[in-house]
């Protein structure tokens, strides 16, 4: 008589041995396919590695003797003292006169005087000194209309230190520099009336 053993599937699938190792990622679950738009992150990536070379300059640093913020190669009163105002060539700026002038103008206002008044006690206190009087304007008007205009404004000044304040002409010197290096930017009416003004500087050790 044949005699029958029924074995539970489960039980021989649990008990039997694979052949070799169970699936451990994606690509072996597939049957060694190649799985569109995945990569196997545990596989080692070849990369070309392109190496750059960049030169790099070093500036060379500018040199500011009198520390006053302008270079020596354009500081023309060297050896400022520090913390002292300077124009943008380095001389020390003994006043900045806000002056308002009318359009087309260049007459000095009488309500100035009292400011021209104190420049000419420090000449008067000081007879060594020589000064130079840049004139400026806004950004109203042709550049060439405004370097002539702002030289007549300088011009004004000297002319009040002169015969008002009796003060050597020959110590004084006039420039004019148009609608150039503005205090602030010409972008309201307020703004373009501090940038017509009139700087005045100290020129006695100008090289």
């Amino acid at each position: 008589m044949k005699k029958f053993f029924l074995i539970p599937i489960g039980v021989l699938f649990i008990a039997g041995c694979a052949d070799k190792p169970m699936a451990t990622n994606v690509v072996q679950l597939a049957g060694d396919q190649k799985v569109l738009g995945w990569q196997d992150t545990n596989e080692t990536q070849k990369q070309k590695v392109k190496v750059i070379v960049k030169k790099v300059y070093v500036k060379e640093k500018i040199k500011d003797s009198d520390g006053d913020g302008v270079p020596d190669s354009i500081d023309k009163c060297p050896n400022t003292p520090k913390n002292t105002a300077v124009n943008h060539y380095g001389c020390p700026v003994i006043a900045t006169l806000r002056i308002n002038f009318d359009f087309n103008k260049w007459n000095v206002k009488k309500i100035y005087y009292p400011q021209i008044k104190k420049v000419a006690e420090v000449l008067k206190a000081n007879p060594a000194l020589k000064i130079e009087i840049d004139g400026y304007t806004d950004n109203i008007g042709s550049e060439k209309y405004n370097l002539k205009l702002s030289k007549k404004r300088a011009e004004a000044i000297k002319n009040v230190l002169v015969n008002v304040y009796h003060i050597n002409s020959k110590r004084i010197i006039t420039k004019g520099y148009g609608e150039k290096y503005p205090l602030v930017p010409n972008t309201t009416p307020t703004n373009r009336a501090l940038n017509r003004r009139a700087e005045i500087i100290d020129i006695t050790n100008k090289k």
